[in-house]
């Protein structure tokens, strides 16, 4: 595994925690952004379950980030841990996005505002799509560099 990489599981497991921490420690005040105004009275309120809801879904978030922060540095078993968890990942995102492209398609019936859904569907891509390329089309990234081949291993005629 590169250090690129490493950095790159780095900065994936900072992005998460800092934007869990409002989740779980001020729910009102993300939500007030995503939540569609009442039809009738104009006014967008929060419901308490929604809060915690949402407080749940930052504490999720923050407990996947822990494998994640396990699979940064290189170790034997380093390439199995990160292969389980990337698909864990990737998989959690697939379900995410199909199930946020749903409420966009029936966004009377979600509660959220239109732009909330597209943006959480859209800021979720980067990552479905890191995970899916690590996992899938260049797994070797997922690999100790001491389990890598090297320039000069290779044969010469």
């Amino acid at each position: 595994m590169t250090r690129v990489f490493q950095l790159g599981l780095a900065i994936e497991a900072v992005l998460n925690i800092a934007g869990a921490a409002p989740f779980i420690l001020n729910p009102e005040w993300c939500l007030s952004f995503a939540i569609a105004p009442d039809p009738i009275s104009g006014v967008s309120s929060v419901p308490p379950s929604s809060a915690i809801l949402w407080q749940v879904y930052g504490a999720l978030v923050l407990a996947l980030t822990v494998p994640l922060i396990q699979c940064i540095p290189d170790s034997r078993a380093a390439v199995e841990k990160r292969r389980i968890v990337f698909q864990t990942l990737l998989a959690g995102e697939v379900f995410l996005e199909a199930l946020l492209w749903s409420h966009i398609y029936q966004r009377d019936k979600s509660g959220f505002s239109l732009t909330a859904l597209v943006l959480s569907a859209v800021f979720l891509l980067p990552a479905l799509s890191w995970h899916a390329f690590a996992v899938y089309i260049m797994p070797s990234l997922l690999q100790n560099e001491s389990s890598l081949p090297s320039k000069a291993s290779k044969k010469t005629r």
